[in-house]
């Protein structure tokens, strides 16, 4: 029987109707509901006009679960809490509950690497950083909500204010959503560059990183801000958890342009690793899907 799967993000819900090949029936999206009451109410409709159809829901959310009591307890760009107990219709199939880093994590885990890597790292871009973390082949859930990568503390940047208060997290200078500002502020200071005339077509902060754009010297100063930070991100992780690969993903995943050759550009000239290998950057082979087909793998796994 098919699993009915939704990612939740900061603006979007994205859900679909995933098969056990993992294959996409169908899908879409609707705006993120900004309170609880309202999120039920939309993921019940969606719930009861697919129930014919699935024998599991599983729910990826951006931030803290309490997986045990199908909860959501909070996180910065859901910053409300649900109690999924509350769906009308819960007992008419099995219900899974985690973080939408961890489910995009084993997605690309469980899909493409599981028998060619045991220690995988995964860091989606987006209106924040999320994060999910394979060791040995298991995912990493510390006490329940390990992987929360977004929220390392890296910067020195006090005027900078991310999740949940913190001043300096990692999201706040790498998240995609920083990526499209930046593009922002560039283009009104200079409207005639290459890189503002693609962004006003193309609106994803993505493009800064394409190379076949001639950048202004501002511009190259706030890529290679971004790229380094990304970096020096990468580095403190591999540092810890010894990983053999890093796969990025999130709604850049579609359009990456050359992230991953200046990351490995700006590593390779600023690190030396003498006795190591670094790992290995990938873009997430799923993109924007991983979230729901993954939430789909977990519950399809995890649940038997």
């Amino acid at each position: 029987m098919n699993c009915l799967s939704f990612d939740v993000g900061g603006t979007t819900v994205k859900y679909g109707v995933i098969d056990e090949s993992y294959k996409i029936l169908k899908k879409d999206k609707i705006p993120t509901p900004d309170n609880e009451e309202k999120f039920l109410y939309s993921l019940s409709s969606i719930i009861q006009e697919n129930l014919s159809k699935i024998s599991k829901v599983s729910i990826a959310m951006p931030g803290y679960v309490d997986s045990a009591n199908n909860k959501y307890l909070y996180g910065p760009h859901l910053q409300f809490g649900i109690d999924f107990l509350k769906l009308s219709n819960f007992k008419d199939y099995k219900f899974h509950l985690d973080n939408d880093g961890n489910v995009a994590a084993y997605c690309e885990y469980f899909l493409n690497y599981k028998n060619k890597y045991s220690n995988l790292i995964m860091l989606t871009f987006g209106t924040g950083v999320g994060g999910g973390i394979i060791s040995e082949g298991k995912l990493l859930r510390g006490r329940g909500n390990a992987g929360e990568i977004g929220h390392m503390l890296t910067s020195n940047d006090r005027d900078v204010e991310g999740d949940s208060g913190k001043k300096g997290s990692f999201e706040s200078s790498v998240a995609a959503s920083v990526w499209t500002k930046k593009c922002e502020e560039l283009t009104q200071k200079n409207q005639n560059s290459e890189l503002a005339k693609i962004f006003a077509i193309k609106n994803v902060g993505s493009v800064l990183f394409d190379n076949k754009l001639n950048l202004t010297d501002s511009e190259v100063a706030a890529q290679e801000e971004i790229i380094q930070n990304i970096s020096n991100g990468l580095l403190s992780l591999f540092e810890i958890f010894d990983n053999e690969v890093f796969i990025l993903g999130g709604t850049m995943s579609s359009e990456p342009y050359d992230l991953i050759e200046l990351l490995h550009k700006d590593i390779n000239s600023r690190y030396k690793f003498p006795s190591r290998n670094f790992p290995e950057i990938l873009i997430a082979s799923q993109g924007e899907d991983s979230g729901i087909i993954g939430a789909a793998a977990l519950a399809f796994n995890e649940s038997n």
